[in-house]
């Protein structure tokens, strides 16, 4: 007998075969990579590509005729009208889905422990330039005909509750964008972006570069993403593999200092989005991940692990 869904539950898709789905799975150490809620028992709501959407869905028996998931839910159990309502304001509104994963991964790279090898620093560099240039259009063009808010997956459906109020807003605790590694000791070979942000780094060369490798004209964003998050899934395996063979090689302190202004100019960009769009919740709400809905949110109960299939 499969298991029922109620309004309010979460989904929470396991990773599929992108290269942006593994990149995120690897960071978060999850298998979880994308984020929806139940809207009524047999659909869900989502934000895709084309913005917030309500989509037909049907359980299934196995991996091999739905895609593999867990179904969260709060405990205690909440109105679901609340969240009806609050999920209707955003299909009515003109929120958008436009950070397809550089968002989300250049945020990740900022606060998330890295292997700090000449490959993966330069991923980052990458992803930050990326992701910088695309804040940028957004300040400057998009929103200038959109009214609504830009976010990712886990992110929405976070907000979905976050605006209900009360009971409703979910505490992420130890989430993905702590700054303390889960064990409580320092792992050899990794850094922290964020800490070292917090310091007059010696390793900082330039307060701002002038120059990016990412051009405007050639961020095809479907593409980019996928470009780049193959190249990070490799440059952080490889170098992790590398690492436990003991054949490192550590960045130089030129390579450091120029990701540092890159993520100087990409939380800046962060920061003006959030003022710009009157955002009313915190900078790291911003980053809330599928992991952390899945880990790290003790008002969320994990019930099953289903099979779905989109209708």
């Amino acid at each position: 007998m499969k298991t029922a869904l109620q309004k309010g539950d979460m989904i929470l898709f396991f990773a599929g075969d992108t290269w942006l789905s593994r990149s995120i799975s690897y960071l978060t150490n999850a298998e979880v990579t994308h984020a929806s809620m139940v809207y009524s028992e047999d659909s869900i709501i989502e934000i895709l590509a084309d913005g917030p959407q309500v989509n037909k869905i049907s359980l299934q028996d196995n991996e091999q005729q739905g895609h593999k998931a867990y179904l969260m839910r709060h405990t205690p159990e909440l109105d679901f009208a609340p969240l009806k309502q609050s999920a209707d304001t955003y299909l009515q509104s003109d929120t958008f889905y436009d950070f397809p994963g550089l968002y989300l991964l250049g945020g990740l790279l900022i606060y998330h422990k890295i292997i700090p090898s000449p490959q993966v620093l330069k991923c980052t560099e990458l992803i930050l330039e990326a992701g910088i240039l695309m804040l940028d259009r957004f300040i400057h063009q998009k929103l200038l005909h959109h009214t609504g808010k830009p976010m990712v997956c886990s992110q929405f459906i976070y907000q979905l509750f976050y605006d209900c109020g009360g009971d409703y807003r979910i505490p992420i605790i130890n989430g993905c964008f702590s700054r303390q590694d889960k064990t409580g000791t320092d792992c050899q070979g990794e850094i922290c972006l964020a800490d070292l942000l917090k310091e007059d780094s010696a390793l900082e060369t330039e307060n701002a570069i002038s120059s990016f490798s990412v051009k405007k004209e050639d961020m095809d964003l479907p593409s980019l993403t996928e470009d780049l998050s193959e190249k990070l899934y490799l440059a952080l395996t490889q170098s992790e593999q590398a690492l436990l063979d003991l054949n490192f090689q550590s960045a130089s302190s030129h390579d450091t200092g120029k990701v540092l202004s890159r993520a100087r100019q990409f939380l800046d960009k962060v920061k003006l989005l959030q003022q710009k769009l009157g955002m009313d919740y915190p900078l790291d709400a911003m980053f809330v991940t599928v992991a952390d809905l899945a880990y790290h949110a003790p008002s969320l109960q994990k019930i099953d692990t289903i099979y779905v299939k989109r209708l």
